[in-house]
């Protein structure tokens, strides 16, 4: 599933793939998209959000035109007559169903994305579980080899980072010893 997002900043189009950005390779498969699927669900929720604004925007400047309308006609109208007025025209219900829909679009991706919020705590809760009872028994888990060759090519730089910052650290400690 290709998690890609464009955002516009600053007059800039910018496209981001979550899954490559955000997918840890050498968890399970319940674990690696969490932080993927939170950012997706985070701009959908953003783009919900977006949609309600621009379809409340339109029912207003619908109802101020067509109350307008209504006074051009007898502008000695009783306000309580042209609000029944309006929400008797036929597009009234469409546009106040379009704005209940945008607001449930709206809640569905914020509640997803607090979902996914709530299974990244229980994985670290869980994480931090496995490592006391790893602790408390003395064992150790074997590590587990990334599935594919990308991930593979990345746990090897990974590793090859790590053992440079190691001799790095290693040598300035020598050398304040030295000194």
């Amino acid at each position: 599933m290709a998690n890609k997002i464009k955002i516009k900043v600053e007059g800039e189009l910018i496209e981001v793939d979550l899954d490559e950005e955000l997918t840890i390779n050498d968890m399970g498969e319940d674990q690696q998209f969490v932080a993927a699927r939170m950012a997706f669900w985070g701009s959908l929720a953003a783009a919900a959000e977006g949609e309600k604004i621009r379809t409340d925007a339109y029912y207003r400047t619908w109802r101020a035109k067509l109350g307008s309308t209504i006074l051009k006609k007898d502008p000695k109208t009783a306000e309580w007559k042209v609000r029944q007025q309006i929400e008797a025209d036929e597009n009234f219900e469409k546009l106040k169903a379009s704005i209940a829909a945008a607001q449930q679009n709206v809640s569905i991706c914020k509640n997803t994305f607090e979902s996914f919020k709530t299974k990244a705590s229980q994985l670290q809760s869980k994480g931090a579980m496995m490592r006391a009872e790893l602790d408390a028994t003395g064992m150790s888990t074997k590590r587990k080899e990334p599935r594919t060759p990308r991930a593979r090519a990345r746990a090897e730089e990974v590793e090859i980072e790590r053992d440079e910052k190691k001799n790095h650290m290693k040598k300035m400690f020598d050398k304040k010893k030295k000194a």
